[in-house]
């Protein structure tokens, strides 16, 4: 039964206090907008060292911004990409920066109201990323993505707007993006006030631990668990109160793994490093993407004359959309509608036979 026999261990946690919660995702990325006045916007992304990914490049940070006068911010590989299409738009040219680290971009509009964009219709802020994907990720023990893959988000952020359009909404706006979906706990299973077990939902077959704590600050592994999509209700023998009022799900692995350490022991992430220079070169594979006018634009290496499919998916990894292309020469490029895509989307390709 077992998919992956290596202890592989997630941030995929959540707070239950005698009731409902979330198990969340960890958090890939935080963007901060901010009007400071005068037309300025600040536009702070924050880029967390998610565990799910060994490497994460972001590597173009675009914001839906009407009538810009001046701009400012970014560090000395950013560079900002002049656009005619009511875009700002800023692009990383040279490595990429470790994990956790900030940026802060300013710009400035003559329109001096503002409103929240949510992203429709290429309304708030789009990010494209090149990501290499930890072994322990979702999805990775199925072999249904690659091991490195590209794609895009869009998040709702306050940009300038008409005084008609303003919206009311506040000066400052948090918005946490997350790449990989969460575990969605539904409650703890009581009897009289005893707590035997919890039920949660999870998309695949995979091996979590429960753990409890009194202070949200010692955590107790207290079991093993195999969830069974779409819907696990798991139940022990033994009352759970003595361990605490809270409780959390930490995703162990892809899969129904077993010869897992003992709970006794500590769970600590280890993560194998994939390093581009140590990746074969294959065909087909995705190599980049980039937003132009509305249009998320694939870029793809390949063999001249090989037919390729370029396929969209989302964070649970389902298929949304597909286009077939055929290579003219080793690379080839395919255009997606970014309006009518999934947020976050990942792109991979694959030969057609």
């Amino acid at each position: 039964m077992e998919k992956k026999s290596k202890l592989r261990l997630s941030l995929v946690l959540a707070l239950l206090w005698l009731g409902s919660g979330i198990a969340s995702a960890t958090t890939f990325l935080q963007l901060q907008s901010t009007y400071l006045g005068g037309g300025w916007f600040q536009y702070q992304m924050t880029v967390f060292n998610d565990p799910f990914f060994t490497e994460a490049d972001i590597t173009e940070l675009d914001f839906n911004f009407t009538n810009q006068i001046n701009w400012s911010g970014g560090a000395q590989d950013w560079v900002y990409i002049s656009s005619s299409y009511g875009y700002s738009a800023w692009s990383f040219t040279n490595g990429y920066p470790a994990r956790p680290y900030v940026e802060t971009f300013l710009a400035q509009s003559s329109e001096t109201s503002y409103r929240l964009g949510l992203v429709t219709n290429y309304d708030g802020a789009f990010v494209l990323f090149s990501l290499f994907l930890s072994e322990y990720c979702p999805g990775v023990a199925d072999g249904i993505v690659s091991a490195n893959i590209v794609g895009f988000a869009m998040m709702p952020c306050l940009v300038p707007c008409r005084p008609d359009e303003a919206d009311g909404s506040p000066t400052n706006y948090v918005y946490t993006l997350k790449l990989l979906p969460d575990a969605n706990i539904n409650h703890l299973i009581q009897t009289n006030g005893q707590i035997y077990g919890v039920d949660f939902t999870w998309d695949s077959e995979s091996t979590f631990v429960l753990q409890g704590t009194a202070d949200l600050n010692n955590w107790t592994n207290l079991a093993y668990l195999w969830s069974y999509p779409p819907e696990t209700a798991w139940t022990n023998n033994a009352v759970l109160n003595p361990y605490g009022q809270f409780f959390r799900i930490a995703l162990v692995a892809d899969g129904h793994a077993s010869n897992l350490p003992p709970l006794t022991s500590n769970l600590a992430l280890a993560p194998k490093t994939v390093a581009k220079a140590s990746l074969a070169v294959t065909t087909p594979r995705v190599t980049g993407c980039q937003f132009a006018k509305g249009k998320v634009v694939v870029n793809i290496a390949s063999q001249t004359g090989q037919t390729v499919q370029v396929q969209a998916m989302d964070s649970h990894r389902v298929v949304r959309q597909a286009q077939q292309v055929v290579a003219s020469s080793v690379s080839a490029t395919v255009s997606f509608d970014a309006a009518s895509l999934p947020s976050p989307a990942f792109f991979q390709a694959v030969a057609v036979q």
